[in-house]
């Protein structure tokens, strides 16, 4: 009889990776696999593991079966040809008298939820979280994969366990569960209300792979490779304690949470690349449909920086996986600090940099002095409607008013925007959050009206006024939006 072996002691350990070559006799799954997960659909289906080198492996899916052999460092891989969303399946790995079982495996749609502590952010902590969980009511159709931080990046110092697990790129660890009231409310709170709404309007599968860590830069979660390849990135990697890309902030939380390390080349999820190989890398054998993305909070001090590192992220992601998934991510919410405005700014022109890209802005639900405001589910919700177009094809209203550009006539500025739509405040009250600037770089208050689908801005006597700007205000409480309820973002624009 063949012995079953017990994968929860294989996938209870850290992610495996295709570039561990180190010898291993017994059959194995990548610990990405486990019951209950979401295979991408649409997409063919990849099975990877590893045996004892030269072994031959079957692999059982779909009413059909795949036979292959372990090859350099053991590593096997079976790929089947892309399947329809739908489940619950089995899959069945048989090698000698070795023999693995999944259960529960749905087909459907991936995605990663990704960034620093927004996106880590729970929905028990959410403002309508607690009822929410109080409810139970989750679609049954949607899985999660919630690799948490075996450790807090908070102020806390770790102790020599923690130091070396994250030292074997072993920071993340969980499996795929089926949402319940404990799995959910743990589970990302921007993540969950992408993947509901997603899921009850396409009634298909979601899988939700969370892999998100408080207060990381952006750095950590690009190869260090790429960056040392872009020369104006490649200080970040080889003089990381003087680069001016890389926020002070972070390196003072590391130095508080390796206080009790004696290791020289300690590693921590906040250093160059160290979220992408212990986070990413072992994802990208596994298709998926896309991205969505909340971060940015431990970069705002150099907002061009953060342009590039970003920019840099995206294009390796896609170069890694090998095609130009969708990236949807989250501009950061207004709150009193003096480079958001700019950084905003930042964020809502790379979606003219960055091919098959989405933002979803948050500037109306921020929390003047709170860096995490409790409004998750707008933004999930925002981050849907995004998907919902771009990748779902719906013909929807996914974004505020977006400008177009702007005219002055006689004493008055007319505000064109991309689409004809009605445009209205979010309190019913006044226009307010424009300003103009003159060509001395001075900031001239002014009051504007909507006239249906522009917004026209009156120039007081004798300026000569260069460019316009919206929700310019560290704090905003920028008021326009369209009658799909979506607000505009934080822009800057030159009158032509």
């Amino acid at each position: 009889m063949r012995r079953i072996l017990l994968i929860c002691s294989i996938l209870c350990g850290p992610f495996w990776t295709l570039a561990d070559h180190h010898s291993i006799q017994v059959l194995s799954l990548a610990p990405v696999f486990n019951d209950h997960m979401v295979l991408q659909r649409n997409k063919p289906v990849k099975i990877f593991g590893k045996a004892a080198v030269g072994t031959k492996v079957e692999v059982h899916f779909l009413n059909k079966t795949i036979q292959t052999e372990a090859g350099d460092g053991g590593v096997w891989q079976a790929e089947f040809p892309a399947a329809s969303a739908g489940g619950p399946y089995n899959v069945q790995v048989t090698s000698g008298q070795d023999t693995l079982r999944l259960k529960d495996i749905l087909v459907g749609d991936v995605w990663i939820c990704s960034g620093q502590s927004n996106m880590d952010f729970p929905l028990k902590a959410s403002k309508t979280g607690p009822e929410e969980l109080k409810s139970k009511s989750f679609p049954t159709q949607i899985r999660i994969l919630h690799k948490a931080g075996i450790a807090s990046t908070y102020n806390t110092a770790w102790d020599s366990t923690t130091l070396a697990k994250v030292n074997h790129m072993e920071y993340f660890a969980g499996n795929w569960e089926p949402l319940t009231a404990e799995s959910a409310a743990t589970l990302t709170a921007v993540g969950y209300y992408f993947g509901k709404k997603v899921a009850l309007e396409q009634n298909v599968p979601i899988g939700l792979i969370q892999v998100a860590v408080g207060g990381s830069p952006t750095e950590s979660w690009v190869d260090t490779k790429r960056l040392d390849q872009e020369s104006d990135l490649r200080d970040i990697v080889r003089n990381y304690e003087s680069a001016e890309y890389v926020m002070p902030w972070c390196r003072e939380r590391i130095g508080q949470n390796l206080v009790n390390t004696k290791d020289n080349k300690q590693m921590h999820p906040f250093k160059p690349g160290y979220n992408f190989e212990a986070g990413i890398l072992p994802l990208v054998q596994l298709p998926i449909a896309g991205v969505i993305w909340y971060q940015g909070e431990s970069n705002a001090h150099h907002v061009a920086g953060h342009a590039r590192i970003f920019e840099t992220l995206v294009d390796d992601w896609r170069k890694k996986w090998g095609y130009t998934f969708p990236f949807y991510y989250v501009q950061l919410s207004s709150i009193d600090r003096p480079l958001w405005p700019e950084f905003r700014d930042s964020q809502r022109q790379l979606l003219n940099k960055i091919p098959n890209a989405g933002m979803a802005v948050s500037l109306d639900l921020g929390d003047s002095l709170d860096v995490h405001p409790t409004q998750k589910k707008q933004i999930g919700e925002r981050l849907a409607l995004q998907a919902l177009s771009g990748f779902y094809h719906e013909k929807i209203t996914a974004n505020g008013p977006t400008p177009k550009h702007a005219v002055q006539r006689n004493k008055k500025i007319m505000i064109s925007f991309l689409k004809k739509e009605n445009l209205k405040t979010n309190d019913g009250k006044d226009l307010i959050g424009f300003e103009l600037i003159d060509y001395n770089g001075n900031r001239v208050k002014s009051t504007g009206i909507i006239k249906k689908n522009k917004v026209a801005l009156a120039v007081p006597a004798g300026q000569k006024i260069k460019t316009v700007r919206y929700a310019y205000e560290s704090f905003s409480r920028a008021n326009l939006m369209n009658e799909a309820g979506l607000p505009a973002s934080t822009f800057s624009m030159d009158i032509k």
